[in-house]
């Protein structure tokens, strides 16, 4: 059967909208009944698990017959389906402290082809979306990425891990290129590190280890503005598990080189 993708989009924007009005309406709440998921430093609150039944909610009314993958829930449907793949809080640990940085993070992929992206801040009514084959917008408005041609002057995004060897690596692999990066920013939340990527307002995002739900919907939005995304060899990306970089391109290839040049 045909899918309207426009229709998808449409629905990922409104199961994005509703869930974010739930994350307000627990920011800064003393009661985020938070609890450790993976590992102490992991966690997950009252609000996520609200807003990941928003979420499938609306996606169920419009679409039943779809899959949904989600960072709360896990795999429901058959995971060889049309799959929505969610993070109904991407920044969980700004969340938590109050820091308003955190995101709503949702794509539709059938197989590994990405169909659909929506990543909505709902601190400042900012929603990146893109549609295959269509081009990237924010807020209904056409975006690109940065021209940036040069490490040297480059503005990078940062993933620090909860897991502390992947800290320590993070680390030890920062001395590569730090000296050319013109700024250094350790945000929070990958989902608007790579939404940021595709608007031009980083260069380059990297993170040594990522889950489906933190990229699929920022993948998209960084190739459909004319960026690009791989694994830390340069390779097409697999799994977001073995590492990510993802630039406007033009900084690409210098940037996986000063990578190298660390772990010497």
């Amino acid at each position: 059967m045909t899918l309207d993708l426009q229709n998808a989009l449409r629905t990922a924007r409104t199961a994005a909208y509703a869930a974010g009005e739930v994350l307000l309406s627990g920011l800064g709440s003393n009661d985020l009944n938070v609890r450790s998921k993976s590992h102490r430093h992991d966690p997950v609150t009252l609000y996520d698990l609200r807003a990941d039944e928003t979420i499938r909610s609306v996606i169920a009314r419009e679409f039943p017959s779809h899959a949904v993958l989600s960072e709360e829930s896990g795999q429901a449907g058959d995971a060889e389906a049309r799959t929505w793949v969610i993070d109904p809080l991407d920044g969980t640990n700004n969340y938590l402290r109050g820091i308003p940085h955190f995101a709503v993070s949702i794509a539709l992929r059938s197989r590994d082809t990405l169909l659909v992206a929506c990543v909505h801040d709902p601190v400042r009514s900012e929603t990146f979306t893109a549609v295959a084959g269509a081009g990237a917008k924010r807020n209904g408005s056409a975006i690109r990425v940065s021209t940036q041609s040069a490490l040297d002057g480059a503005a990078v995004a940062v993933g620090f891990s909860y897991d502390p060897e992947r800290r320590v690596r993070t680390l030890d692999e920062i001395p590569g290129w730090i000296e050319e990066a013109r700024a250094l920013r350790a945000t929070g939340s990958a989902a608007l590190d790579l939404a940021y990527v595709a608007a031009g307002r980083f260069d380059v995002a990297w993170y040594l280890a990522l889950s489906a739900w933190d990229v699929a919907a920022g993948i998209l939005l960084i190739r459909e503005a004319g960026g690009r995304a791989t694994d830390l060899a340069g390779e097409p990306l697999v799994d977001p598990l073995d590492g990510l970089v993802a630039s406007n391109g033009l900084v690409h290839d210098a940037f996986l080189a000063a990578l190298r040049r660390s772990t010497r």
